[in-house]
């Protein structure tokens, strides 16, 4: 936010601009003040934009964010059917990019309410791949610069989708179980953010905040209605093992089957994409091997683990 004349203004990102058909912007004239740029009812495309380059940076009001949250999923969503029938790796890029943007902002603040239309935009961008699963494979591909917990959270929701094509769900199951993934690591927005990107290993103290990130993702996700129930598992679930070990502690009810799935999707996508200081993120295969060991004494479950690795191999089959 932007605190212009003793009240604070949210910055808009460029990529979300189009959207934004029913939500007004703002921005600072000459003078530093703040004046009206679009009216709500009116939108533009990247030709007007180009055609009407920005000085300087686009606002909404902070009592609106919710409103241009909801509004850049659905044109996100609207958008997909278009944007996934190229293999045109750019512009997958570029796809997965602006769903980053997307999930980003829905996940910073998930108790005002933005998270209501998940369910819906979890199923639209499953049904836009459901014809083509490989491109949602390559999706998870994507590298991207900035890794975070929306690029991690993006990463496990297309594995844990091209999971399910490969196991045959129902598309009932695969949208509910993707919705799972996405929102799994929901409760690190209230981890410090000092311990989240900590290039180093954790201190107890910071490994024993971290580790509450499962308790505080349910308790957010509680506040919603019954098609977040089967999150509210996966997310409270996701890092415990078969064994009894992980966490969070006194789990009394057994590991759900969304907790199994994306507790193996979760580790797999950490191992291979997130770069450490003090550990190299691995080959698939490596990581693979890694985790077939910690199936073999009895941390992960043994049938999600093959159908998982053969979901990696046998996309689509």
């Amino acid at each position: 936010m932007e605190l212009i004349d003793g009240k604070q203004w949210i910055v808009v990102r460029k990529s979300n601009l189009k959207y934004y058909e029913n939500v007004e912007l703002y921005y600072r004239n000459p003078a530093g003040k703040i004046a009206l740029y679009k009216p709500s009812g009116m939108s533009f495309g990247d030709t007007a934009l180009a055609s009407k380059p920005l000085l300087g940076s686009l606002y909404i009001r902070p009592e609106d964010k919710n409103r241009a949250l909801r509004e850049a999923q659905r044109g996100f969503s609207n958008d997909l059917t278009t944007r996934t029938m190229t293999k045109d790796p750019t512009k997958l890029a570029a796809l997965k990019n602006d769903l980053t943007i997307i999930v980003d902002e829905t996940l910073s603040e998930p108790r005002s309410g933005g998270l209501q239309v998940l369910p819906d935009f979890v199923s639209n961008v499953v049904d836009a791949y459901s014809g083509q699963p490989s491109i949602i494979k390559h999706l998870a591909r994507i590298s991207h610069t900035d890794y975070s917990t929306a690029i991690h959270s993006i990463n496990v929701m297309a594995l844990t989708v091209g999971y399910c094509y490969y196991t045959k769900r129902s598309l009932e199951d695969t949208h509910a179980l993707g919705l799972s993934a996405l929102l799994h690591d929901v409760g690190k927005v209230d981890v410090d953010p000092v311990v989240l990107t900590a290039p180093r290993r954790l201190t107890d103290d910071e490994f024993a905040e971290m580790a509450r990130h499962p308790e505080a993702g349910a308790e957010i996700l509680s506040q919603y209605d019954n098609e977040f129930q089967l999150a509210i598992d996966g997310t409270l679930h996701h890092h415990l093992k078969l064994d009894g070990s992980g966490y969070p502690s006194g789990i009394s009810q057994p590991i759900s089957e969304a907790g199994r799935i994306i507790s193996v999707i979760d580790a797999y996508e950490a191992l291979t994409n997130d770069e450490r200081p003090y550990r190299s993120a691995m080959r698939p295969l490596a990581a693979l091997k890694l985790l077939k060991a910690d199936t073999d004494s009895g941390k992960f479950d043994a049938t999600i683990f093959s159908e998982f690795a053969y979901s990696l191999t046998n996309f689509g089959a």
